[in-house]
């Protein structure tokens, strides 16, 4: 049996909605165009705090650990924000 000593995880929560990586981030930009997609976008990231923060906090605790979503931080958020939406998004 392996036992991992550290109790800090990083996990990699938000980057798909950040960096617009589902699908419907694709066929948001194909019917709707930039706007459409960066709508999109918002609407995961707003939706991401209830919808799968708090599910993976409580798995993640329930192993001892803590987890540490550096997707998330505010310094990437602003920086991610304020690139042009070609970067992003297929």
């Amino acid at each position: 049996r392996i036992r991992a000593k550290s109790r800090v995880l990083l996990v990699g929560s938000g980057a798909d909605e950040l960096l617009g990586g589902y699908s419907r981030h694709r066929t948001a930009r194909v019917k709707r165009g930039c706007d459409g997609t960066r709508s999109e976008m918002l609407k995961d990231l707003q939706r991401l705090w209830t919808r799968n923060l708090g599910r993976d906090d409580r798995i993640i605790a329930d192993h001892g650990r803590e987890a540490r979503h550096p997707f998330l931080d505010d310094d990437v958020l602003h920086f991610i924000g304020n690139l042009p939406i070609d970067f992003l998004a297929y």
